[in-house]
């Protein structure tokens, strides 16, 4: 089965209609293993992901192990600086390099024959390569036996990357997150702490959860009582960006309260929250003193685990002064996350549901869903095949 026989012209049609009379995705692309190893390929693969923090290499020859579309990664840190990817296997007999973290790293030894890599991924040594004792030092003419590298960039402290090479630069990807975050100095933020949940639903509907407004007054009380639904601005959208946000009238203990602002926040920022996704799953939410990242990475079609990343202005980071403000920030979202994933496990057995296939949506709320969709659809079906 492939997903041409979910991702059909019908669905389009769906996905294009108005909201009130269209849908999101079908159940299949929630559960389904096949439909998985299909976003693989044409979702994860294909597109800029995000791969990693970038602090988790802080020091130069650091070299480290990742997961990314279920291929295992290797990323390095040279002395140049520059932080680098390959696929995570010897070119000689298909050997994984690493399994764990390592630092003060020189080169890259493979433990099953001893080749040997220098961190740009460039062979370096193969012994006993023409018999015993005959060591092939000087690999000069082996291009092809160097590491296969993985486009790769990083941003603040976020690495990505595109397996397949296609999805164009990495500025352009990023340029109009970039033009919106205008006024922020992201180089003020430190990482103040960190959550990692394991949930028994599918990746999507993390992301779809986090750009929409509309459960908070029904899962999140406290969230309610700090700006009600009708002080929340909808969901909006542009091509990959999705995006939403309100206007606080004071803010809370809970959402950072005594914390140092962003230096030179312009004044109509300094009562807003704003989130945004990148597609397909790096979200993140800023506020005038904090910035927390948001990461759902699939495991397989009903399970993801959700990494999240706090970080605070200057030394609101890591100052004894501020340690009380920057724990509350993170119970919170500790305790905001846990009311969610009850609603998204809820949400992962209703697609097991005959009773249920895409949705009835919101006209006000639910435009976003609609889109991340087509995005989903889009990425799977080539342009070609679509109608419209």
């Amino acid at each position: 089965m492939n997903k041409t026989q979910w991702l059909d012209e019908a669905l389009w049609q769906r996905l294009n209609a108005p909201t009130s009379e269209g849908s999101t995705l079908p159940n299949a692309a929630y559960i389904d293993p096949e439909f998985f190893q299909e976003e693989r390929e044409w979702v994860f693969k294909k597109n800029w992901v995000f791969a990693e923090f970038a602090h988790k290499l802080a020091e130069t020859g650091t070299v480290h192990p990742v997961q990314v579309a279920g291929q295992s990664l290797l990323l390095t840190k040279d002395t140049d600086g520059i932080i680098r990817a390959f696929h995570n296997v010897c070119i000689h007999r298909g050997a994984a390099l690493i399994k764990e973290s390592k630092t003060n790293c020189r080169n890259i030894v493979c433990p099953n024959h001893s080749w040997s890599y220098s961190l740009k991924g460039k062979l370096l040594a193969r012994p006993h390569f023409f018999g015993g004792d005959q060591h092939d030092t000087q690999p000069t003419d082996c291009v092809s036996s160097n590491l296969v590298e993985v486009h790769c960039d990083t941003w603040h402290d976020w690495i990505f990357v595109n397996l397949d090479g296609q999805a164009g630069a990495f500025s352009s990807h990023i340029a109009p997150i970039v033009e919106k975050l205008e006024g922020y100095d992201l180089e003020s933020l430190h990482l103040g702490g960190s959550l990692s949940f394991d949930i028994q639903a599918n990746w999507k509907l993390a992301i779809e959860n986090f750009i929409e407004p509309y459960h908070v007054f029904s899962c999140h009380p406290w969230l309610h009582s700090f700006v009600t639904m009708a002080e929340r601005d909808p969901p909006t959208f542009e091509d990959h960006i999705l995006s939403c946000g309100y206007t606080f009238k004071e803010t809370d203990p809970t959402r950072g309260e005594g914390l140092p602002y962003f230096p030179n926040l312009p004044d109509h920022k300094k009562n807003r929250g704003e989130w945004y996704v990148l597609f397909p799953n790096f979200a993140f939410e800023i506020f005038p003193d904090q910035l927390v990242v948001f990461i759902p990475t699939p495991i397989d079609a009903g399970v993801s685990k959700e990494t999240i990343s706090l970080y605070f202005v200057g030394d609101g980071a890591h100052s004894e002064q501020y340690h009380h403000a920057r724990n509350a920030v993170i119970k919170n979202w500790h305790d905001l996350n846990l009311e969610d994933i009850g609603i998204l496990e809820r949400m992962q057995e209703g697609r097991l549901s005959d009773g249920f296939d895409g949705g009835v949506l919101s006209p006000y709320w639910d435009p976003v869903q609609q889109h991340f969709a087509r995005l989903i659809y889009q990425a799977m079906v080539p342009t070609s095949s679509m109608g419209g």
